[in-house]
Parts: C-alpha cells; structure tokens; sequence
C-alpha cells in the first residue's frame, strides 16, 4: 500500500531524470541531454524504489553517466561504506529540471534527499537557496591559471547542499583526483541521516 501511494505521487516525474523515490543524493541540473548516442535509444522509465535505475548505466559516448555513477558512489560511500555503486544508485535521483524551478521543489517535497549537489550555474541560481557557501577549487589541468568554484553548506535542518565545480558532462576539464577532493569534501558528518 504504501509502495503504491509513493509511485501515485510520482506521476509527472521529469524526462531525462533518472534516479530512485527514496533518493539520499539528489543531482539537479538544467542542461538538456547531449549524451545521446543516435545508435542507442534512451528509455524514459518511472522512477525506481530501493533499487537503482537502469537509465544510469545508459552508454552513452560522452562519458557523462560513468562520471554521474563515479560521484554518486563516492558521495554515498562518505556515509555508506559498505556499498557499491548499485547501493549508492539506489539511493540516487538524477533531476532535469530544465528551465521549471517547480521541478525542484516538486522533488525535494516527493524525496526529501540528505544531500543536493547542483551540477551547474543556472540549476543552483534557480533554485533560489540561501546558504552559507563553503568554497572549494577545482583546477583545469589544461590551463594552469584557470579553477573552478564549487561550495558546499549545510541548511539549519541539515541538509547538506553543494554547487559542483564542472558538470559531470565536462570531465576532461578536471582530473578525477581533484573532483574526487572536492567530492569527500562534502560536510556529511554534520548532516542528518
């Protein structure tokens, strides 16, 4: 029954938005899809609950959902030791919020994530937060002189809420190590479970 009432609320769930019901880390971004392989169909599938969702592990040629998985599993692992990237995608939404600030609210009611990671500018601006930013630097390794800000901050209901320094679609303008830095930097011991 209650399983039931859940999936009922999630009538409308967003295109391009892959993730579960009872998502822990919530990815929001409004970038439209350009991963799409014009070989390989994506599948708009209804959100999953406890189990992760297959169009995570979409091929796609620009490497964006093996970066999506990478942060995802990493983000969890800082609470979730135990588990790999199927328990920390199952407890992961991916939300398109396009250019609707109603999406995200929409969500963080349906969902109610622990963690918020906006994966761009504009997905952060629009959501009309106010937190106390933490800043963190992520270095270009093809331009000496240029870093990327991201920050993380924890909300008075502790909410750990953080602003990626590039998008996952953008990896080759970060090594993994330094994206990994900024990743466990997240404020996760004084979050809520």
């Amino acid at each position: 029954m209650a399983r039931r009432k859940l999936l009922k609320r999630a009538d409308g769930w967003p295109e391009n938005s892959p993730g579960a019901l009872n998502a822990w880390l919530l990815l929001v971004t409004t970038k439209p899809p350009t991963w799409r392989d014009n070989l390989l169909q994506w599948q708009e599938r209804p959100p999953t609950l406890g189990e992760p969702h297959e169009g995570f592990h979409y091929p796609d040629p620009l490497g964006f959902w093996t970066e999506v998985r990478r942060w995802a599993a990493v983000l969890v692992g800082l609470r979730e030791r135990e588990g790999g990237i199927a328990e920390a995608l199952s407890v992961t939404t991916l939300l398109h919020v396009g250019d609707d600030p109603g999406r995200l609210t929409w969500a963080l009611d349906l969902m109610q994530p622990r963690v918020i990671l906006f994966l761009d500018g504009p997905a952060w601006e629009n959501a009309g937060m106010t937190v106390r930013e933490q800043p963190h630097y992520v270095p270009d390794p093809h331009r000496p002189q240029q870093v990327y800000e991201g920050f993380w901050a924890v909300t008075d209901d502790g909410t750990v809420i953080g602003k990626a320094p590039q998008h996952p679609a953008t990896h080759k303008l970060y090594r993994t190590e330094d994206m990994d830095r900024f990743l466990r930097a997240a404020p996760l011991t004084r979050a809520k479970p």
